[in-house]
């Protein structure tokens, strides 16, 4: 499992003459909040145009840069943008508050979103470090909370 963090900033380098097409500014995430779709690359200038990367089109991730097929995402309506759920509260499906979402933790070759890892108040963090919540099921991301399907969070558990 990687983090998503780790993906920004990383040039993304694209067919078979691994041509330089940006670098990754931003991550796009499915509305379930499951998976990732795309990737936003840096604009080369003023006027130019919104790219965002497909993330299927990736076929690798390595510390140092992504490589891929350069083949765009044409549809961004059911997905929103990683940075907006940062900060928001991330409640059980009582309604319990289990921490805020810090990071997302995703298996590189699918792009699911694998866990969520989570702050609890920075002394807590520093005590005993961030928790990772592996999700077992669909997390319904709103305006201001990321909430657990009920039915699944039994299966999951909270580490860290």
């Amino acid at each position: 499992m990687l983090r998503a963090s780790d993906l920004i900033g990383l040039p993304v380098l694209a067919g078979p003459q691994m041509k330089p097409i940006g670098r990754v500014q931003e991550l796009l995430v499915s509305r379930d909040g499951l998976r990732l779709c795309g990737l936003v690359l840096e604009n080369g200038g003023l006027f130019s145009r919104r790219r965002v990367l497909d993330y299927r089109a990736v076929r690798g991730i390595g510390a140092t840069c992504v490589l891929a097929e350069e083949r765009y995402l044409e549809d961004e309506e059911a997905t929103r943008c990683g940075s907006a759920l940062t900060g928001l509260p991330v409640l059980d499906g009582s309604g319990e508050e289990l921490g805020t979402l810090d990071d997302l933790h995703y298996e590189p070759s699918t792009g699911q979103i694998q866990a969520f890892q989570l702050s609890r108040g920075f002394v807590d963090d520093l005590l005993s470090g961030k928790a990772i919540l592996p999700l077992s099921g669909p997390a319904i991301a709103g305006e201001g909370a990321i909430v657990l399907d009920a039915a699944h969070e039994a299966e999951g558990g909270l580490l860290g």
